[in-house]
């Protein structure tokens, strides 16, 4: 998870189901699993804003990660792709539900794509970003006129940088200077979020925002960081006040474990009220909140990697 999970630091019938609330003696938060399966893994979380559809990646019915929808609380889902190759983060667009941004490999290089209506013509797909280079995380402005990703030339390099582009000048802006991974544009507004890597620290990530106005890059700032463990996959609160984001190495059930994340925290936009919502010894990671309240994660608790939620405790509550 550091490098491309820095990137992982990167109709079908499925197994899934619900369960019962679970109460953890440790204090965590009740917990409900969203999403089932013994086989393969469920990746990339993302709840449209009505807080009904669960938009996913899943490699249950196969080696390669796919695009699966779900109506939450159905068992069934329906498969979207069926390309050779991994479609990745998918994110809905805001002002246009049904249309739909993911990345994919299937050139050889990571590609954004955009599909136009994943309920009536999930094969009418158009590539938004530029060959040349890989091209991950797309993330709509709340207008949905443009995207944000992150972009790099050489994947084990770990040099990747912000990419922003208006859909309908067909043009892509690189941040200058602002390197980054994993963005998230806030849903009330003009800030985005994003994960930095911080190479004096063995590539430790930490989150970080700034303001995009009239294509400039304003107000630069450091949300949340350790010196011991990092911080990534940053995504916004529905009314843009807090973020939820996964550690790496900072439990100590899962001290040493660099590969993957271990807990799910929530914090202020202002770095206020830091606050950690899982305490499983399992990995919890690749957050996202919905409008319900609910925060939607990875989780390999049932002893594969699914989808569960729970809703956070507010900040400061015992």
């Amino acid at each position: 998870m550091i490098r491309f999970a820095a990137a992982a630091i990167l109709g079908a019938y499925l197994a899934s189901c619900t369960s019962p609330g679970i109460d953890l003696p440790d204090g965590e938060s009740a917990v409900t699993q969203v999403t089932g399966g013994r086989s393969g893994a469920d990746r990339d979380p993302e709840v449209s804003a009505d807080g009904k559809t669960l938009l996913y990646a899943s490699s249950s019915f196969g080696g390669d990660l796919d695009l699966f929808v779900k109506e939450i609380g159905s068992n069934t889902a329906v498969r979207l792709t069926t390309r050779e190759g991994n479609e990745r983060f998918p994110k809905f667009n805001p002002t246009a539900p049904r249309q739909v941004a993911f990345c994919a490999d299937w050139s050889g290089e990571w590609q954004v794509y955009v599909m136009e209506d994943y309920e009536r013509s999930p094969d009418r797909i158009v590539q938004v970003s530029d060959a040349g280079s890989h091209n991950i995380h797309p993330s709509w402005s709340p207008d949905g006129r443009t995207l944000v990703w992150c972009s790099t030339e050489d994947l084990g390099s770990g040099d990747w940088m912000l990419a922003v582009r208006e859909l309908s000048a067909s043009r892509t802006r690189v941040l200058e200077g602002v390197d980054g991974l994993l963005p998230e544009w806030s849903p009330q507004g003009d800030t985005i979020a994003f994960q930095r890597m911080r190479r004096r620290d063995g590539w430790f990530g930490s989150i970080w925002t700034l303001r995009y106005e009239a294509g400039q890059v304003r107000d630069l700032r450091a949300v949340f960081s350790s010196d011991d463990w990092a911080a990534i996959n940053p995504s916004w609160s529905p009314d843009g006040r807090r973020l939820v984001f996964a550690t790496v190495a900072q439990s100590r059930a899962r001290a040493g474990v660099l590969h993957e994340s271990d807990d799910v925290w929530t914090v202020g936009a202002d770095g206020s009220f830091p606050a950690r919502l899982t305490t499983s010894p399992a990995s919890d990671g690749m957050p996202c909140w919905a409008s319900d309240g609910r925060v939607y994660f990875v989780s390999s608790r049932g002893g594969s990697e699914r989808i569960w939620s729970l809703v956070p405790r507010a900040p400061g509550a015992p």
